[in-house]
C-alpha cells in the first residue's frame, strides 16, 4: 500500500505544477500582451506551445493513473499471495510443532532409560571397585609372605658354603628382581585402583563395598623355602602347580584384556603390555582355553 499512497502523491504533485506552469503560462501571455502589439503572433505561437505542453502534461497524468491501477491491482495480487502463503505456513508450523513435542517425549523416555543404566553401571562398578580393594590387599599379604620367603632362602645360601658365595650373589640379585616385579605388581594394582576411583567417583571413596568379586581359584599356601642341597635361580612354578592367586589375578587381568579388544591380540602384544614372560602368559591362556573363554585362531586369541 505505500507503493500506491507513493504514486498518489507523485500525481498530486504533477497536477500541482500542472496548474503552477498554467498561471504562469496566462501572466506570461498577459505580459505579452502588455508588452507590444507586435509580438502577438509570437505570443500566439507560445501560447500553442504552452498548450501543448499542457496536453502533454495531462496525458502523462492519465498515463500515470493507469499505471497506479495496473500496480493496485498487482499489489492486490501480491497481498492474497502472501495470505496464502501465511497459512500454508501455519500449517507447517504446526505440523513441526507436534513432531517437536512427540521428538521431546522420546528424549525423555530415552533419558529415563538411561538412569536406569547409570545405576546399575554405577553398581557395576562399586562391586568391580570392592574386588580390586580386596586384590590389592590380597597381593600385599602374598608380597610380604614371598619377601619373608626370599629372605629366609638367602640366609639359607649363606650358611651353605663361603665358595658359593657369588652364586648366593647371583641368585640374591634375582630374588631382589623377583621381590622387586611383585612390589611393582601390587603398585600397578594401586594405580588401576586410584585411576578407577578417579574415572568413577573423583578420586573419592566409594560408599559402598559390600559387593562379592568375582569367584577366585582357592589361593594354595605359601611355598616352603627351597632345599639347601641345591641352590638355583628363581623361577615361575611349572604349569603343573596349584593356581597362586597372583595367576588366578593374571587369568582375570588378561581375559579382561581380550574382551577390550574385540579384533584379537597376539602373544607378544600381551608380553609387551603385562611386562610378564611369554610363558607365564601362554600358560594363563591355555587355562582359558580350557574354560572356553578364550579361543586361538591361528596367532592370535579372541575372549568368547
Amino acid at each position: 500500500m505505500g507503493l500506491i499512497q507513493e504514486f498518489q502523491q507523485a500525481d498530486t504533485e504533477r497536477r500541482k505544477e500542472v496548474a503552477v506552469l498554467v498561471r504562469e503560462t496566462d501572466a506570461m501571455v498577459k505580459d505579452l500582451h502588455k508588452v507590444s502589439a507586435d509580438r502577438r503572433s509570437e505570443v500566439a505561437t507560445m501560447r500553442a506551445d504552452a498548450d501543448a505542453f499542457v496536453g502533454h502534461l495531462h496525458k502523462v497524468s492519465r498515463d500515470r493513473r493507469s499505471e497506479v491501477a495496473t500496480m493496485r491491482a498487482d499489489a492486490d495480487a501480491f497481498v492474497d499471495h502472501l495470505h496464502k502463503v501465511t497459512g500454508d505456513r501455519r500449517s507447517e508450523v504446526s505440523t513441526m510443532r507436534a513432531d517437536a513435542d512427540a521428538f521431546v517425549g522420546h528424549l525423555h523416555k530415552l533419558s529415563g532409560d538411561r538412569r536406569s543404566e547409570v545405576a546399575t553401571m554405577r553398581a557395576d562398578a562399586d562391586a568391580f571397585v570392592g574386588h580390586l580393594h580386596k586384590l590389592s590387599g590380597d597381593r600385599r599379604s602374598e608380597v610380604a609372605t614371598m619377601r619373608a620367603d626370599a629372605d629366609a632362602f638367602v640366609g639359607h645360601l649363606h650358611k651353605l658354603s663361603g665358595d658359593r658365595r657369588s652364586e648366593v650373589a647371583t641368585m640374591r640379585a634375582d630374588a631382589d628382581a623377583f621381590v622387586g616385579h611383585l612390589h611393582k605388581v601390587s603398585a600397578d594394582r594401586r594405580s588401576e585402583v586410584a585411576a578407577i576411583h578417579t574415572h568413577v567417583w573423583d578420586g573419592a571413596a566409594p560408599i559402598y563395598r559390600g559387593a562379592a568379586p568375582r569367584p577366585r581359584a582357592t589361593a594354595a599356601p605359601p611355598r616352603a623355602a627351597a632345599p639347601a642341597a641345591a641352590p638355583a635361580p628363581a623361577a615361575p612354578p611349572p604349569a603343573a602347580e596349584p593356581e597362586t592367586p597372583e595367576t588366578v589375578a593374571l587369568r582375570d587381568v588378561v581375559f579382561e584384556f581380550l574382551a577390550d579388544h574385540p579384533d584379537g591380540a597376539r602373544l607378544t602384544e600381551m608380553e609387551q603390555e603385562f611386562g610378564i614372560a611369554r610363558i607365564q602368559i601362554a600358560k594363563v591362556l591355555h587355562g582359558l582355553m580350557d574354560d572356553n573363554k578364550v579361543e586361538k585362531r591361528d596367532l592370535t586369541y579372541f575372549a568368547i
